[in-house]
């Protein structure tokens, strides 16, 4: 029988690393233990629960569905305990927190993010920075960044965080309005949204559709700008999945065509390096990639 006093805490992280890696000697670089201890562990587990929790053919290691529900809760006891332990000193999770991202993340996806995070740490006060697509310089008093284009980082920690593909976007009221069916060869009666970033010449190029076609135009300088006017119904705009996740999930843009094209650069979160680091900026930063993966 399986309880509070007889679960193995240590074979669960043994697990947990190797579930993750599916690799026996990762996860135990990973914990800072032998292959073999881990392998050790592991077994013990499956004894005392009485399950296979890994498939290993074809020395190949892989998630048996016992393994994989196994994982799920492992995990998220795992981060409850560590959430616990972070939160017995108010003071560590407390003060302010300047965030720096561009202003078309800042007007969409991270403001989502951002507030949902300040729900759950009121007392840390977060001030919201603008930064440039491509900023190569990023000040140092700003504590995480959220850039678009890899910037310098001197001794700071970056972290590829995706690089979402660009979808036609518009209002549905648009597509009623238009009352048909839009495909490649009939979007010259629609009126382009550019943003000053985003080049529709690329996507154009990309799915073989004659650039002649955009006969009607609107220039914008930035993208909050131009989805803003796409949710108007304006036009269409090009824009990534991060700008247009929430705008798409309330139902005021929608995807024009399933035509993607990849951004030209990729999302980076940066952070302060080991020796300045904070558990507000640790937390922070684990919120975003969590993000980023759901």
């Amino acid at each position: 029988m399986i309880d509070r006093r007889t679960m193995p805490l240590s074979s669960l992280r043994a697990f947990e690393s190797a579930a993750i890696n599916l690799h026996m000697g990762r996860a135990g670089a990973e914990l800072g233990v032998t292959q073999g201890a881990i392998s050790h562990q592991v077994r013990q587990l499956e004894e005392r629960l009485g399950v296979a929790l890994f498939s290993r053919a074809h020395n190949t290691l892989s998630l048996t569905p016992a393994g994989s529900r196994l994982l799920m809760s492992v995990s998220q006891g795992l981060d409850l305990i560590i959430d616990g332990a972070r939160n017995l000193d108010p003071e560590t999770v407390s003060g302010s927190l300047i965030v720096g991202c561009t202003q078309s993340i800042a007007a969409s996806w991270a403001a989502q993010h951002i507030c949902s995070f300040y729900e759950k740490y009121p007392d840390i006060t977060i001030t919201v920075r603008e930064i440039e697509s491509q900023q190569r310089e990023i000040p140092r008093d700003i504590d995480i960044a959220i850039c678009y284009g890899a910037p310098n980082i001197d001794d700071r920690v970056m972290t590829k965080i995706g690089a979402p593909v660009l979808y036609p976007v518009c209002s549905p009221a648009l597509l009623n309005a238009e009352k048909q069916r839009i495909h490649l060869n009939n979007m010259s009666q629609l009126t382009f949204i550019h943003d000053g970033q985003v080049s529709w010449q690329r996507w154009m190029e990309k799915h073989g559709v004659e650039s002649s076609q955009m006969h009607s135009n609107i220039y914008f300088p930035n993208a909050s700008q131009a989805l803003r006017a796409a949710v108007l119904g304006a036009g269409v705009a090009l824009a990534n999945t991060l700008e247009t996740q929430q705008f798409i999930k309330d139902g005021q843009l929608m995807r024009l065509l399933n035509k993607p094209i990849n951004e030209a650069h990729s999302y980076y979160l940066i952070s302060p390096s080991i020796k300045n680091n904070t558990i507000k900026s640790t937390i922070f930063a684990e919120w975003i990639i969590n993000a980023c993966d759901s």
